[in-house]
């Protein structure tokens, strides 16, 4: 399960200011990171769900725009592959589409239907986010094939 970072960044060499998106994880963010100065609006945390982690970055960009007036701050999306690579400044709206389209491509329980890890499943196939949605649907699939056999 991919997971997204939201940190702000000051790229080398340039001193471009950015709020970044990194896809995989704080292990995979640029590293041109700031401390931490938005935390309750999202910065410094993962998301496994992008619609999530883009809503934040505008939250800590809006807030960060209203308390640094002097220098441009961007948007940014990417993925370093673990390597250092300056992400380039996105539209808004276009980072909201890429992290739609990432939502919407991910896989999700097919009980719960929430994104997360699948990392159960059962007799009767399927995959699930825990132990108990694997049960629930297990029970589910073996009432429903009591009344059909009725």
């Amino acid at each position: 399960m991919t997971k997204y970072y939201v940190s702000r960044q000051c790229y080398w060499p340039d001193g471009n200011l950015v709020v970044e998106i990194t896809m995989g994880g704080a292990d995979f963010a640029n590293p041109d990171q700031l401390v931490d100065k938005f935390h309750s609006l999202g910065e410094g945390k993962e998301y496994r769900d992008p619609v999530k982690a883009v809503e934040a970055a505008v939250r800590v960009l809006n807030a960060w725009r209203k308390a640094n007036t002097e220098k441009e701050i961007g948007i940014a999306y990417g993925f370093t592959a673990g390597g250092t690579m300056p992400f380039e400044p996105s539209p808004i709206d276009e980072i909201e589409e890429w992290a739609q389209k990432r939502y919407d491509e991910a896989p999700k329980c097919d009980h719960c239907g929430e994104l997360e890890e699948l990392n159960y499943t059962h007799d009767f196939g399927g995959d699930f986010c825990s132990q108990d949605c694997a049960e629930l649907d297990y029970k589910h699939v073996l009432i429903e094939d009591l009344k059909n056999n009725d």
